[in-house]
């Protein structure tokens, strides 16, 4: 019956000579089914309920669905909570300037007529004596142009020229100082203006011309000093004792490469690589060292390194759970999601206590959670049986089901899904990473691709710096000129910062 499709006749002659065949063709044509519901499904997959990134829910199917956040109602209301440091605009006890605005010598009372006494006398006015408003704004930008100039002399003995010495980084007849480099970084490297427009900045805002090609040498010379930077920032990563690992696509002369991170609450490692897995990972040079605890979405590859404590993203993990119910119809996944959230509101009780206060958490809570999992278990177990094995002569056996394959890993990985509730150091989720790997796909979404193996490094380890300094609420523009004055004394301020 092979090539183009029987006829109903053909079909009802060849079930009464040949039964065997029509089974055969049946159970094809039932596994055909199947793979395309499968296919289909996944492609009905989407941000919430699975690891796809927003950008790809436009493309599915039917309308991609409203987001639905897992906060719940706080019963706060809306607005400014009490202590909350507000952001007002207030007056200057010492303004750079005062303009006085005085009455005329023939100026009467509006209301008597009188002629009002001490108009437009000479004294200056008192600020209690007046009414005063401040008009806070932004003086006119001008570059400013320092003129080095070393003495010579020439020895009356041998005819020698001497020269006086220059300031250290004083090293070209016209040169950028480092305010401008910084400035560049900060504007290309941290708000991720492309270089067209970040020329058209300099220009305008500035009155200073920088060519593009000058400005992407300043990212260069920046990567330079970045990694510097991240020597010690580097060690200090693997020392510490939680960290988050993930990865995304980038593009690297228009191919797919992976953007890799590895990062904690104050630091960040940026690494781009051909590959996605172990070999990329080895690469990067931080996992093979690191022997804390490590956050990551059960990419098989990390389990290459086991000389670190893993656990799970249960963010991920919710959202997986998240399909099962809606799209699967299955019941347990909404049970296992309530499950987590609770002991996570439980851990977040506990962290929140003072020292010395009564435990939220104490055994028979543990208990009661591991019970409830286990039962979770068992009832989707219980409708997601193991399929029987395939009939011979087939080899192996039978692919499982999703929600089987997820049942199957909350059962052998429990120790990891649930470390965040019984280790108070490991966090529920993954967002950190996720929060580091954002702002450099929103890059890639304003800029695209990059365009050289050089400055994709480069830029990654100024990324990892700008993300490190962030993270610890320094001041970016000051930190960035620190990097092309002294690169080691902003690496080691770093390395510090992450552990105090």
């Amino acid at each position: 019956m092979e090539g183009k499709r029987p006829s109903r006749k053909q079909l009802i002659k060849l079930a009464r000579t040949d039964p065997e065949a029509i089974a055969d063709l049946v159970l094809a044509l039932w596994d055909r089914v199947e793979a395309l519901e499968a296919k289909v499904a996944a492609m009905e997959r989407n941000s919430r309920t699975s690891s796809k990134p927003p950008s790809s829910d436009k493309g599915n199917f039917s309308n991609p669905p409203k987001p639905k956040s897992q906060r719940t109602k706080s019963g706060k209301k809306p607005g400014g909570q009490k202590g909350h440091r507000g952001g007002t605009l207030r007056k200057s006890d010492a303004p750079d300037h005062i303009v006085e605005h005085r009455l005329d010598e023939r100026a009467v009372c509006p209301k008597c007529g009188a002629v009002l006494k001490g108009a437009s006398c000479s004294a200056p006015l008192e600020a209690q004596a007046c009414e005063c408003r401040q008009v806070f704004e932004l003086p006119a930008i001008k570059i400013e142009i320092t003129e080095h100039r070393a003495e010579k002399l020439i020895c009356e003995r041998c005819g020698e020229v001497v020269t006086a010495g220059f300031p250290e980084g004083v090293n070209a007849p016209v040169q950028y100082g480092p305010g401008v480099r910084g400035a560049a970084l900060y504007l290309g490297a941290h708000q991720l203006i492309p270089y067209q427009r970040l020329a058209e900045t300099f220009a305008e805002l500035f009155g200073c011309p920088i060519s593009q090609g000058t400005l992407a040498n300043f990212i260069k010379r920046g990567g330079e000093d970045a990694s510097v930077v991240m020597v010690p920032v580097r060690e200090a990563l693997v020392e510490a004792p939680v960290a988050h690992g993930d990865e995304t696509g980038c593009t690297l002369h228009g191919r797919r490469h992976w953007l890799h991170v590895f990062s904690t609450a104050s630091l960040t490692c940026y690494h781009i690589d051909a590959k996605r897995g172990g070999e990329a990972m080895e690469r990067m040079g931080l996992l093979a060292e690191f022997r804390g605890n490590l956050l990551h979405d059960f990419l098989s590859a990390y389990y290459r390194f086991e000389n670190c404590s893993h656990f799970l993203c249960n963010a991920h993990l919710i959202r997986e759970l998240t399909y099962l119910h809606e799209q699967m119809d299955q019941p347990w996944a909404a049970d296992m999601i309530g499950l987590l959230l609770e002991a996570k509101e439980l851990r977040d009780r506990q962290t929140s206590l003072p020292p010395g206060s009564r435990r939220v958490i104490g055994a028979k809570t543990f208990g009661r959670i591991r019970m409830r999992y286990d039962e979770i278990l068992l009832e989707g177990e219980a409708i997601n049986p193991e399929p029987p094995p395939p009939p011979k002569p087939k080899r192996g056996r039978k692919k499982r089901s999703k929600p089987l394959n997820l049942l199957i890993r909350l059962d052998e990985r429990y120790e990891e899904i649930m470390g965040f509730f019984e280790n108070e150091d490991v966090p529920f989720d993954n967002n950190q990473a996720e929060r580091d790997l954002r702002m450099m796909k929103i890059r890639e979404k304003i800029s695209g691709t990059f365009r050289s193996e050089t400055h994709a490094r480069a830029f990654c380890d100024i990324r990892s710096v700008i993300s490190s300094i962030r993270k610890q609420s320094r001041g970016m523009l000051e930190s960035l000129t620190t990097l092309i004055r002294s690169p080691k004394l902003l690496g080691n301020q770093l390395a510090d910062g992450n552990r105090t």
